[in-house]
């Protein structure tokens, strides 16, 4: 039973890792900038509530490996039934876990108009305390997600763009596209939730044009 179990989670894990590649961009000076996206993302309540993510291997890390600098953002588990009245994403800087090194600010434009990341001295360590998260936790617009009422669904804030710089120094542009099962254009209180759909570019140097 114990071995079916182990199994199961490698299974599971091995699943929840699928992407599909959208584009590569050289935009000269030998930098390239990669797009990719992730589509129907869960975390698995029997293993952790929560999913990390590596920007740097394009792949999602065990969460045994939680303690480590290995990941880069971590998003959590979503309650269906009206349960969830914030998302507490966080970024691996140091604070949470001593380890982290990854760094970031949310900036007000879309992602397709985020062409450059910040400099360096604009980006900065995230934490838990109310005042110095990266992410506002609040689901209003001030931070990556909004609430309709009218629908009582959460959708991504259109203005609301994530860049980041990870241990390594590669800069990267975030997204969240869809927190819904199937991706519906336009979500109802029916939708199910808590399926993570995100894109992101990184590249080597501070330019993130993808287009």
């Amino acid at each position: 039973m114990m071995k079916f179990f182990f199994l199961s989670a490698i299974i599971a894990l091995t699943l929840v890792s699928c992407t599909d590649d959208d584009n590569v961009v050289n935009i000269g000076g030998g930098d390239t900038v990669i797009t990719k996206t992730f589509v129907g993302q869960v975390p698995d309540t029997l293993i952790s509530k929560y999913l990390y993510f590596s920007f740097e291997a394009d792949s999602f890390i065990p969460a045994s490996q939680s303690g480590s600098d290995a990941w880069d953002i971590r998003l959590p588990y979503l309650y269906g039934g009206g349960k969830t009245r914030s998302i507490d994403i966080v970024l691996n800087s140091g604070t949470i876990n001593i380890n982290g090194k990854t760094k970031g600010r949310i900036i007000d434009t879309t992602f397709d108009l985020l062409q450059s990341a910040p400099i360096d001295d604009q980006l900065k360590i995230d934490d838990t305390t109310i005042t110095n998260r990266i992410i506002p936790i609040a689901i209003d617009g001030t931070g990556m997600f909004t609430y309709e009422p009218a629908s009582r669904t959460i959708n991504p804030a259109p203005q609301k763009t994530l860049v980041l710089k990870t241990k390594s120094g590669k800069y990267v542009k975030f997204q969240v596209l869809s927190l819904y099962k199937g991706q519906p254009a336009t979500p109802s209180m029916m939708s199910e939730l808590g399926y993570y759909s995100f894109r992101y570019a990184k590249s080597n140097s501070r330019n993130l044009k993808t287009n």
